[in-house]
């Protein structure tokens, strides 16, 4: 057998430092039983506050800070959540002046809709880049929107699905990002003749129904790519300093949607809002 001289060693050292650190209690014992025998009944006392006020202060500095973290986290995740659901009153009335065919909901719409329902949450303008892939918070609106239909087995089928994002270059509302990619960031499962609560926890759907799920989150990248207006790259500052936290260390959550391989790597906050859209809005095509 090889290694048990190793332990052996080993086992020494920690006797070593183990004894060593009770001869040092020792010694700090003795010395303070000496000070206390020093101290008048009066010095005591003060002394005894003073290392009361030393040990309480850090801690509730630590508390004080702790709790304005929660209210912050809870504070984003609320705004992400009326987020979706003002993306979802959106969609049911953009186009409700349009007649016939046109009140279909266009692609156009939908970059309209999350550019209105983010002005909650990102004011003024800092919600687009201001050129590409930099921006004034270091983070931008994310989501998806995904049409499901109930099959006549009780199961559910999706029938299309878009992501929308504000990076790259998006400078305005006409030129924000729709594509069909990075579906391992969402808590949806795009997935076909499956139960509904697979595709998303709280889907209900009735057979021949059709309904539209939409997640809205925030997207923060630490990828060299990504910058701050003021210069700093997104890399060098860590999600809890850029969303405004003091000590809770924040990091993507873990998406049902994650595939092996592709985990989220910088998704925050998601939220969603499930909805039988009004009648002509959508329908087994993709919007145009």
């Amino acid at each position: 057998m090889t290694g048990g001289g190793k332990r052996h060693k080993n086992c020494l050292k920690s006797i070593y430092y183990l004894s060593n650190i009770f001869k040092n209690l020792k010694y700090f014992t003795k010395e303070l039983a000496q000070i206390l025998k020093s101290c008048n009944e009066e010095e005591l006392s003060r002394g005894v506050v003073l290392i009361e006020f030393a040990v309480c202060m850090p801690v509730l500095i630590i508390l004080l800070f702790y709790v304005n973290d929660l209210m912050q986290l809870k504070r984003l995740h609320s705004q992400t959540e009326f987020v979706a659901q003002q993306f979802a009153n959106i969609i049911q009335n953009i186009s409700q002046k349009r007649e016939g065919a046109k009140r279909k909901i266009t692609c156009n719409d939908i970059r309209y809709a999350a550019s209105l329902a983010y002005l909650s949450m990102f004011p003024g303008t800092s919600r687009f880049v201001s050129q590409k892939n930099v921006s004034e918070l270091g983070y931008c609106p994310h989501g998806y929107v995904v049409c499901v239909k109930g099959n006549s087995d009780s199961t559910a089928s999706v029938l299309w699905n878009r992501r929308f994002h504000f990076t790259h270059n998006a400078l305005n509302p006409s030129s924000v990002i729709l594509d069909q990619s990075s579906f391992h960031r969402s808590n949806i499962k795009i997935l076909t003749n499956a139960v509904p609560s697979e595709i998303y926890p709280t889907l209900k759907i009735n057979p021949g129904e059709i309904k539209i799920i939409i997640e809205c989150n925030v997207h923060y990248s630490q990828s060299s790519n990504y910058s701050f207006t003021d210069g700093r790259k997104t890399s060098k500052v860590s999600p809890s300093e850029a969303f405004g936290l003091r000590l809770y260390k924040l990091s993507p959550p873990v998406t049902r949607g994650r595939e092996e391989g592709w985990p989220n790597d910088g998704i925050y906050f998601h939220a969603a809002v499930i909805f039988t859209p009004k009648p002509g809005l959508f329908d087994e095509t993709p919007p145009q």
